[in-house]
């Protein structure tokens, strides 16, 4: 299996859909290879374990063993989302789970309930928490999302408001002119 050449360890990976096939066929490739478990939060209702237990028979693998070591958690409101990412974050390291997939965050977030500007926040926030778990924890990590596009543009615009930033400040320190006359 080539996991190792899809993905990082200690790196979350971002697949632009909303299809949970990518997640849960990397959750069964990494739990076969590594005999470790895997964690998956779903925010579209849409991972199968029929699915898994196709992939696993294609595989040639146990199907019984591998799902036995899939965790599945299911969100359906964004807060429910997030509080799924908080008990990972809590007891994730007491669990042997070496990959963390999220399938759809974006439509939970773009409930009529909630005003745009904070399911982006919630989003973004959400996001990131993952990430650093994912990192800290040296997991395989993986997004599956509608939106992909606007956490790449957030970083990209990040990168280049530091970057500014910086130049601005090391023009400054190298000027030579005189505030005080």
């Amino acid at each position: 299996m080539e996991v190792e050449q899809n993905l990082e360890k200690g790196r979350l990976k971002m697949i632009e859909g909303s299809d949970h096939r990518p997640v849960s066929s990397l959750a069964v490739q990494i739990v076969a290879s590594r005999k470790k478990k895997a964690l998956i939060l779903d925010g579209s209702q849409t991972v199968n374990p029929y699915f898994i237990v196709r992939e696993c028979k294609r595989e040639g693998l146990d199907e019984k063993e591998i799902l036995r070591k899939i965790m599945m958690a299911r969100a359906f409101t964004a807060y429910q989302y997030e509080d799924l990412v908080e008990k990972a974050e809590n007891k994730l390291r007491d669990t042997g789970v070496i990959f963390l997939g999220a399938v759809a965050l974006s439509p939970l977030f773009e409930d009529e309930e909630m005003s745009q500007e904070e399911g982006r926040w919630l989003r973004s926030r959400l996001v990131k928490r993952i990430k650093n778990l994912v990192d800290e924890e040296e997991l395989y990590g993986v997004i599956v999302d509608l939106e992909v596009e606007v956490f790449q543009k957030r970083s990209r615009e990040r990168k280049d408001l530091l970057k500014k930033e910086f130049e601005g400040k090391k023009y400054m320190n190298n000027s030579s002119v005189s505030l005080f006359g």
